[in-house]
């Protein structure tokens, strides 16, 4: 059978929306955009479960419609039973209606009846994950559905920053389904549309960006043109190695993120061979080391890599990028593995689990007869505890009766300690990829001893795993404004 289509440039979609608007006069600021250009209009629609922030219904939509006939309502549905409303919305004139497969799976929806009472309700099918889901949980459903929502914020508000490494999940889309429609949502504008675009995301959700200024016309010309130039761009480019995104990506870096790079690269070219296993962490540091990676195998220089990846997140850059990947059951030696770290004492010591993946990567680090440790300066301290908080993988039975059992515990005693339950930003406690929740333990004073933690940490019933790595690596790479250093341990 001749190969789908390739999206190809000329669909680029630009979709304003209306959450950024003058809510009290949303259908002038609908005719505003549109007259500007704008292409479909986006529609957030909030029950105030899925999501805690609670917007509007189908009889806005309804309303709506009256006054923009001719537009293309790109209707998001953040909403905890997305079968229910699947025929009001039909009957107000929406033209997409996407659900969250995380709503439809927990609501016990038949997925595929609910694809085609979409489609019979005269509408597309857009299917939506937030940022802590795999793309693996839409997978089974991509040839059901006519456009991919990739969340780059978490789904609730407006105003959120974009998150680039989001942008591994639509790579993997396009390559599974190069016609796709493969929709972002999330802090794009003018700034970031080329990264997206350059991934393979061709309809492109801005509101705050659209709105902010006098005249809109501006900002979607500008986002219309810089996709429509990215648009299609090799992910991994071979005259500028590890630039997943294309060259603008470097450009758009921060100082920090400057510095993760340099150390994430420099990772990679000093421990990695060809034929190794290689575990690879997970975190804004990794996902340096992980982009060198792909890029070397991309350009011939590595060949026979095998990675372990400690989070869901690094396995969809990683399998964007064509890193082979394995488990540690298949796999259970590991040449080296590389990782990024929150906090590093004058002893090596470690804390790690900002990215909620610390079970799985001391599970890697483990099995490693190596473990390299990549961080820019700031995460270097005197001692642990007061520079980043301890975190404390849970059991969610009984997680309040443990958060307090953890704050008794007499190793942190003299440590000022403050445990608090990991919140997500648009409310909920954060989950991890195994399931649990995460306590992080503030500290106002120095840990006196890692070690007694630890163990302490270790005995109590309902810790899966905290995220203390005392005496583990190797060796630490630092990048500073001075250049990169490397403190060896002797733990080889």
């Amino acid at each position: 059978a001749p190969a789908a289509p390739m999206a190809s440039a000329a669909r680029i979609r630009i979709c304003p929306s209306l959450l950024a608007s003058d809510m009290s006069a949303m259908a002038t600021d609908a005719q505003r955009v549109l007259a500007a250009g704008a292409d479909w209009l986006h529609l957030d629609v909030m029950d105030g479960h899925f999501v805690p922030n609670l917007t509007f219904g189908a009889p806005v939509v309804k309303c709506l419609r009256k006054h923009t006939p001719a537009a293309f309502f790109d209707c998001h549905l953040m909403v905890s039973k997305p079968a229910q409303w699947v025929s009001d919305f039909g009957a107000a004139g929406a033209d997409m209606y996407t659900f969250h497969i995380e709503a439809a799976v927990a609501a016990g929806d038949d997925v595929p009846k609910l694809c085609q009472a979409i489609r019979d309700a005269g509408m597309k099918v857009g299917m939506a994950v937030k940022p802590g889901t795999p793309i693996e949980a839409m997978s089974p459903y991509l040839s059901l559905i006519d456009m991919a929502l990739v969340m780059t914020v978490e789904p609730g508000f407006g105003g959120q920053s974009f998150m680039p490494d989001m942008m591994a999940k639509v790579s993997a889309l396009r390559s599974q389904r190069p016609d796709l429609d493969i929709q972002v949502d999330g802090g794009l504008s003018a700034a970031n549309i080329d990264i997206a675009a350059s991934a393979g995301a061709n309809v492109i959700v801005a509101g705050s960006a659209t709105f902010a200024g006098s005249d809109p016309a501006i900002p979607i010309g500008e986002m219309r043109a810089k996709a429509v130039s990215a648009f299609g761009a090799p992910a991994v480019a071979p005259a500028a190695p590890a630039a997943v995104f294309g060259s603008s990506v470097a450009a758009a870096l921060s100082p920090q993120d400057a510095l993760k790079r340099e150390v994430g690269y420099r990772s990679i070219d000093d421990h990695v061979r060809s034929g190794m296993v290689v575990g690879l962490g997970t975190g804004s540091t990794a996902y340096f080391m992980v982009e060198r990676l792909g890029a070397k195998l991309a350009s011939g220089e590595l060949e026979g890599i095998v990675g372990i990846p400690t989070s869901n997140r690094t396995a969809e850059q990683a399998m964007a990028l064509g890193i082979s990947l394995s488990t540690l059951a298949s796999h259970p030696n590991i040449d080296v593995c590389i990782d990024g770290a929150d906090a590093v004492d004058a002893n090596l010591n470690i804390i790690k689990g900002g990215g909620g993946a610390h079970l799985r990567e001391k599970m890697v680090a483990e099995a490693a007869a190596r473990l390299v440790v990549i961080v820019d300066e700031s995460k270097m301290c005197e001692s642990l505890g007061p520079s980043f908080p301890l975190p404390v993988e849970v059991t969610p039975f009984g997680h309040l009766h443990t958060l307090r059992r953890i704050g008794q515990l007499h190793s942190l005693s003299g440590s000022a300690a403050a445990p608090y339950l990991r919140q997500l930003k648009a409310g909920g406690l954060y989950t991890t990829d195994n399931g649990n929740y995460i306590v992080d333990v503030a500290c106002g004073k120095p840990i006196a001893d890692t070690v007694a933690v630890a163990a302490e940490l270790s005995r109590l019933t309902g810790v899966v795993a905290h995220g203390l790595f005392n005496q583990m690596a190797s060796e630490v790479i630092v990048a500073g404004k001075d250049g990169v250093s490397v403190i060896k341990s002797g733990r080889q």
